[in-house]
C-alpha cells in the first residue's frame, strides 16, 4: 500500500481503497468464480474466450508428431547449417578463402537438395496445417455445444480452484500427502484428452502411492484417471497394463482407451483371447479382460500396472475371482481399484479392498474410523484411498455428462437377436437385448443394474426410459428396491404427475421407469440425476426431451445420461443415423428457447428424412449375419 500511496495524485484514503479492492479481487479469483459459457447468452468477451479455446484445441490436436518431425529434420540440416551461414556479407566474402567459399556453396547446395526431400515437404505442410488450425473457423459456439466437456476441461487448465475447496478436490487427504502427490510430474505424451485439475491430481496420487483405491463418485472420470497413469507409465517404457472388469464394461474400456490415449487396447475375452494375449505380450498396450475370463488366461508377461474396475466385485476374499484378481495385483508394481461406492459406511468391506493394495494400512483400519463422517474417514485412510464427490469439484464439471455404455451381447442375446432378424421384425430386433420376464441372460440388463446400484449407493435417483412397454416391464421386475411406474402413454395426465410426485417425495433411493414418448414430455423430474436410455431412438428430439426432464432449472446435481448400446446390432446402425440427424437437429433446435417445455416448438419435420428405412437395416443385418436375403 505504501507503493500505491507514493504515486502522484493518490492520497492515503485512495491508496487504502485501491489496496482493499485488489485484495478483494484476488480473493474472488482464488474463490474460483466460474465463467460459465452459456450458448443462450453469447457475450462478446465469452465469445472471444471461446474462440481462443477452440483455436488452442484445434492446434493441440493438429500438432501431433510435429516435434519429432522437427527433430528429424534438424538431423538432416544441422551438419550443413554452420557452413552455409559462413561469410554471408559482401565485405566478408571479399576476404574469405576460396576453400571456404567452396565449402559454403556446397553446404547451400546440400540444403537446397534437402529442402526438396519428402521429410521437409511434409514438415512444411504440417506447419501450414497447424497455422491454419489457429485461425478462426466459423462460430466457436457450434463446436462448444457439440463438445462442451472438452472445452470445459481445457478451460479448467487456466482456472484456480477455490482456496476453501482445495482440500475437497484433493479428497481431504491432508497437506503433507497432497504436497508429496503434487510433486509427481505427469507425462501426458500419450494422452489425447485434457484432464481437469482434480483428474490430474488423481493420476498423480495413484503414481505416488503405487497401489491404491480410487473411489470418486460416478461421473467424475475414474477411467480417464487410470488411463492417464497408464499413458504416463508407457512414456517411461512400462507398456503392459491389465484391466480387470465386468463383461458389461469391457467394450467401454476399449473405446475409452482409444478415445483418451494413443495406447492400443487388446480385448482378452472370447474365443480369440489367447491370440490377443500373445499380441499384447509382444506389443504392449492395455489388455482388458473380465473377472470370469481371468482365471482361464495364459499370459506370458507380468503387467506393470493392474486396474480393477467395479472393485466391489472382489470384496469377498474367498471368491475365485477375488483370489485370481489379487494374484495379479500382488504381481504388479502398481495397481488401482476403482469403485464409485462410498466406503465410509462399509468399513469391513473397505478393509478387505485395502488389504489387496496396502496390507499394512488395512491392519490399522477400525470400524470407529467411519464414525466421524466422510471427511474424517478420508483423512484416516488417505494413504490408500482417494474419493471426491460431484459437489467437491462441481465448478470444473459440465452440467450434463453423457456416456455411451456399449456392451458385448451374451450368447442368449445373440440368439434372440438372430431370431428377430430372421423374421424381419425390426421392433423385435430393438427389444432383443431384454428378455421377457428377465430370466435369460442379458448384457444390457446387467449393465443397467450396475448403474442403478452405483447410483443408489450415491443416493442418486434414477429414471429409466424406453420406447417399449415390454422392456419397462422387464426392467421393473429385475430392479430391486423402490421402483415407480411404468409411466406409459395410457397413464392419465393426473396419474402421471402423481407418480412423479411420489417418486420425488420418496425418501432415499428410487427408480422411475417410463416410456420415452410419455415421460419425456411435459414433466419435471429434477429428483432424478441419473438417466438411462435403454435403446437408441430414431430422433434426437426424443432423447433430448427425455433428458430435459431431469436436466433443467432446479436440478442441483450434475445429470448423468447412460445410453445402453449392444455391439453388432441394430443399435449401431441407429446411432450412426442419429449422428447425421443431430447435425440438422442442433441447428434447428438451438434456435428454440421453448424446446425444453414444448416439443412442438421443434416440430417433427426437421430431419428431412435423413437415414435409411427400417427395412433397409433389416436387410443389412440379414446379409451381415448370413441368414437369408
Amino acid at each position: 500500500m505504501t507503493e500505491i500511496g507514493a504515486v502522484p495524485g493518490i492520497g492515503p484514503q485512495s491508496a487504502q481503497a485501491i489496496h482493499d479492492e485488489a485484495v478483494a479481487h484476488r480473493r474472488r479469483v482464488r474463490s474460483g468464480e466460474r465463467l460459465r459459457l452459456n450458448p443462450q447468452q453469447k457475450g462478446s468477451r465469452e465469445t472471444q474466450l471461446l474462440t481462443t479455446l477452440t483455436a488452442i484445441d484445434r492446434v493441440q490436436r493438429e500438432i501431433g508428431t510435429l516435434s519429432s518431425e522437427i527433430d528429424s529434420s534438424k538431423l538432416l540440416v544441422d551438419p550443413w547449417r554452420e557452413a552455409a551461414q559462413r561469410s554471408n556479407g559482401w565485405l566478408k566474402r571479399m576476404f574469405t578463402s576460396k576453400a571456404s567459399k567452396q565449402e559454403r556453396d556446397r553446404a547451400i547446395y546440400q540444403l537446397n537438395v534437402i529442402a526438396k526431400t519428402e521429410p521437409i515437404i511434409a514438415l512444411r505442410a504440417h506447419v501450414a496445417r497447424v497455422v491454419a488450425a489457429g485461425k478462426a473457423q466459423g462460430s466457436p459456439w457450434t463446436d462448444y455445444e457439440r463438445n462442451a466437456a472438452t472445452f470445459n476441461a481445457l478451460l479448467s487448465q487456466f482456472t484456480t480452484v477455490a482456496a476453501e475447496e482445495v482440500d475437497a478436490s484433493h479428497g481431504f487427504i491432508g497437506e503433507k500427502l497432497t504436497s508429496e502427490t503434487q510433486r509427481v510430474v505427469l507425462d501426458r505424451t500419450h494422452m489425447r484428452s485434457y484432464l481437469r485439475a482434480y483428474q490430474a491430481f488423481g493420476a498423480q496420487y495413484i503414481l505416488h502411492r503405487r497401489k491404491v483405491i480410487l473411489g470418486d463418485e460416478m461421473g467424475l472420470g475414474k477411467t480417464i484417471q487410470a488411463l492417464a497413469v497408464a499413458a504416463h507409465l508407457a512414456s517411461s517404457g512400462d507398456k503392459h497394463v491389465l484391466v480387470i472388469c465386468p463383461a458389461s464394461v469391457l467394450i467401454n474400456w476399449s473405446n475409452e482407451t482409444r478415445k483418451h490415449t494413443t495406447l492400443r487396447p487388446h480385448e482378452l475375452h472370447g474365443p480369440s483371447r489367447g491370440s490377443a494375449a500373445t499380441e499384447w505380450a509382444r506389443q504392449g498396450g492395455v489388455a482388458i479382460t473380465t473377472f470370469n475370463t481371468l482365471s482361464r488366461l495364459k499370459i506370458a508377461v507380468t503387467p506393470g500396472f493392474v486396474i480393477v474396475d467395479e472393485a466391489h466385485y472382489v470384496k469377498n476374499q474367498a471368491a475365485q475371482r477375488s483370489v485370481v484378481s489379487r494374484r495379479w495385483i500382488d504381481s504388479a508394481s502398481r495397481a488401482v481399484l476403482l469403485t464409485g461406492t462410498p466406503m465410509e459406511n462399509r468399513v469391513d468391506e473397505f478393509r478387505t479392498l485395502v488389504g489387496y493394495v496396502q496390507p499394512d494400512t488395512a491392519r490399522g483400519i477400525h470400524v470407529r474410523d467411519g464414525l466421524g463422517g466422510a471427511t474424517s474417514f478420508r483423512k484416516a485412510v488417505a494413504p490408500a484411498y482417494l474419493r471426491r464427490n460431484q459437489v467437491d469439484v462441481l465448478k470444473e464439471l459440465p452440467d450434463l455428462i453423457e456416456v455411451e455404455d456399449c456392451v458385448q451381447p451374451h450368447a442368449e442375446d445373440t440368439a434372440r437377436y438372430r431370431d428377430a432378424v430372421l423374421t424381419g421384425n425390426f421392433m423385435a430386433m430393438r427389444q432383443a437385448a431384454y428378455p421377457a420376464g428377465g430370466k435369460a441372460k442379458s448384457a444390457k440388463l446387467d449393465r443397467l443394474l450396475e448403474i442403478v446400484e452405483e447410483a443408489e449407493d450415491n443416493d442418486a435417483k434414477v429414471i429409466v426410459f424406453s420406447f417399449f412397454r415390454s422392456v419397462l416391464d422387464t426392467v421393473r421386475s429385475e430392479v430391486p428396491g423402490a421402483v415407480f411406474g411404468p409411466l406409459t402413454g395410457a397413464t392419465p395426465s393426473i396419474q402421471r404427475q402423481k407418480m412423479v410426485d411420489e417418486f420425488t417425495a420418496h425418501r432415499g433411493r428410487a427408480v422411475l421407469v417410463s416410456q420415452i414418448e410419455a415421460g419425456g414430455v411435459g414433466l419435471n423430474i429434477q429428483a432424478a440425476s441419473v438417466v438411462i436410455l435403454t435403446e437408441p431412438q430414431w430422433k434426437p428430439t426424443t432423447e433430448v426431451q427425455a433428458i430435459a426432464r431431469a436436466h433443467r432449472m432446479g436440478q442441483v446435481r450434475t445429470v448423468q445420461v447412460h445410453r445402453l448400446l449392444a455391439k453388432d446390432t441394430v443399435d449401431e446402425h441407429m446411432r450412426r443415423v442419429l449422428a447425421k440427424k443431430s447435425e440438422l437437429f442442433d441447428e434447428y433446435a438451438r434456435k428454440s428457447q421453448a424446446k425444453d417445455t414444448d416439443r412442438a416448438s421443434i416440430g417433427d419435420g426437421w430431419d428431412q428424412g435423413v437415414g435409411p428405412m427400417e427395412s433397409n437395416i433389416v436387410d443389412l443385418e440379414k446379409r451381415r449375419l448370413g441368414i437369408g436375403s
